[in-house]
């Protein structure tokens, strides 16, 4: 079972369904054949794509070349330049002094400390709650569903305990690793393209920097032989290096895996715990926010997920260090689409898997994505609607909604725990709505523009996803049986008074009309 001459993924392609070799998969995305990578799981997908952009970053970087669409045959013999031997592209070694792939070398008398029995079971996902993937399904996995678990364990995973260790594109080991790119287009193949041709732009700003990276440095991080003590320092690789964070083996025979053995490590592979994770990764933006040069860290995503907020500030770059990875090249024509996922994960939890896309229109491109120092006022609004956004939450919504759970008290208490533990799903509800509303709105405001009239029409927008969901409130929770009509009389002052006492200025709403 080896990826460069074994044909071990299954492809859909505008012929049908087949199973290609590694050179063959690469060769076929140059020329966008690829439909669907069968047996790929969603959470897999953007660490598939990386591996294969540094995969393919590497070879090229190093043939001196940018053009990704190339043939079969190139990429089998310049992979193999890139190990040196077959072994490192071998599923299963038995020998364990020699590499596998994505498995490191052994010292002799190494013995397992774990094992997994299936592909799904190995996965990043292991640190999961039995809940967005269920655990050890696929007892009789495909050898591709391998492959792809263990490319996701060795480039997603944070650390696990003692024993297992994470990768260094993270900000600590209890963070996560975002890929955050901007795209033409979801198909596979025009993605790599594009990812891979401003990959290597990338890296000749990267490799000015001062991590040390060595443009003839280690690509494969498991050629090298690994005893859990030793870690590899930054100078020994090429910037495009690609990681294994756990010592794993597969075993195997008859041309089936019936195992991973898993082997514990005390240190991290690599040295560079200090850089909070900014190793030059053009996929996981820098987070400046409140943060000095020297304490930088990579963007972390919390345990909430993905907001709007968050895409508005990788979007418009504020506060944050963006790559070229996050910005369209000289010609790029259409709508083009942002996309952010995300595995968010804790102390040997996981809190789930995120992904967020934004569309940014053609005519809006320009000033999203112009050089700096060009027009910033659509920057601005989106800034001022957020805090417009804490504002009706906070301030209008919340003690509305403490007056109904509470019974409309004498003296209200924001810092009560039931009602306190109630509001958190119920500001979530607030923040589906209107999120969905926030870039349609961001994107149709006109080039030029009136500020004041601008945040009146996201005003009203809050305002009715607020009343909206005070509705759902009153209508899902117990109330007050001897006090429903003071109660909700309250409810409805507490509201309309806080608004016009906090949104004095924007425009005049009245009750009939609102529909409360």
């Amino acid at each position: 079972m080896n990826l460069l001459m074994d044909p071990i993924f299954r492809v859909e392609s505008g012929t049908g369904i087949g199973t290609v070799s590694l050179p063959e998969l690469m060769a076929y995305l140059g020329t966008d054949q690829v439909e669907r990578l069968i047996g790929l799981q969603q959470h897999q997908h953007d660490a598939f794509h990386v591996f294969l952009c540094y995969l393919a970053g590497a070879v090229l970087a190093r043939r001196g070349i940018s053009n990704p669409i190339q043939p079969e045959e190139f990429w089998r013999t310049e992979l193999l330049k890139l190990s040196g031997d077959h072994w490192g592209w071998e599923l299963v070694v038995d020998d364990l002094q020699k590499p596998g792939f994505m498995q490191v070398p052994l010292p002799p008398g190494s013995r397992p400390t774990s094992e997994a029995f299936s592909p799904d079971a190995l996965d990043v996902l292991q640190t999961a709650k039995n809940h967005d993937v269920k655990q050890a399904r696929a007892l009789k996995a495909n050898v591709d569903s391998w492959v792809y678990s263990l490319i996701s364990l060795q480039t997603m995973s944070g650390f696990l305990g003692r024993g297992n260790q994470g990768i260094s594109r993270m900000n600590s080991g209890f963070g996560n690793r975002p890929i955050v790119e901007l795209m033409r287009s979801r198909r596979i193949g025009q993605r790599w393209r594009d990812a891979v041709e401003r990959l290597l732009l990338h890296r000749e700003q990267v490799l000015q920097e001062p991590f040390g990276y060595d443009p003839q440095g280690l690509v494969l991080l498991w050629l090298e032989p690994w005893d859990g003590q030793e870690s590899l320092e930054l100078s020994r690789l090429d910037p495009f290096y690609i990681e294994v964070c756990r010592r794993v083996r597969l075993v195997g025979k008859d041309g089936r895996i019936e195992r991973a053995e898993l082997f514990s490590a005390d240190k991290p592979r690599l040295a560079a715990k200090h850089l909070n994770g900014v190793v030059g990764d053009p996929w996981l933006p820098v987070d400046l926010k409140d943060a000095q040069q020297s304490s930088v860290k990579a963007f972390t995503f919390p345990a909430a997920g993905i907001t709007a907020e968050h895409m508005r500030r990788l979007l418009f770059g504020d506060g944050v260090r963006l790559s070229t990875l996050q910005r369209p090249l000289a010609g790029w024509e259409g709508p083009l689409l942002f996309s952010v996922s995300v595995l968010v994960r804790g102390q040997g939890v996981t809190d789930g898997f995120h992904q967020y896309e934004v569309t940014v229109p053609e005519e809006k491109v320009p000033t999203i994505f112009g050089p700096a120092g060009a027009d910033n006022s659509l920057e601005d609004l989106s800034r001022t609607a957020i805090t417009q956004v804490a504002k009706m939450q906070n301030r209008v919504l919340k003690p509305a909604v403490f007056t109904h759970i509470l019974g409309a008290p004498a003296r209200l208490r924001l810092d009560h725990e039931f009602a306190s533990a109630a509001w958190t799903n119920i500001v979530r509800d607030f923040e589906l709505l209107w999120s969905a509303d926030y870039f349609p709105w961001l994107w149709s405001v006109p080039a030029s523009f009136n500020e004041d009239q601008e945040l009146d029409r996201w005003t009203a927008i809050l305002h009715r996803h607020a009343l909206t969901v005070l509705r759902q409130v009153e209508e899902a929770m117990p109330s007050h049986k001897g006090r429903q009509y003071l109660v909700k009389t309250k409810v409805r002052n507490v509201f309309w008074g806080a608004f016009y006492k906090n949104f004095n200025g924007r425009r005049q709403y009245s009750g009939p009309s609102s529909g409360s």
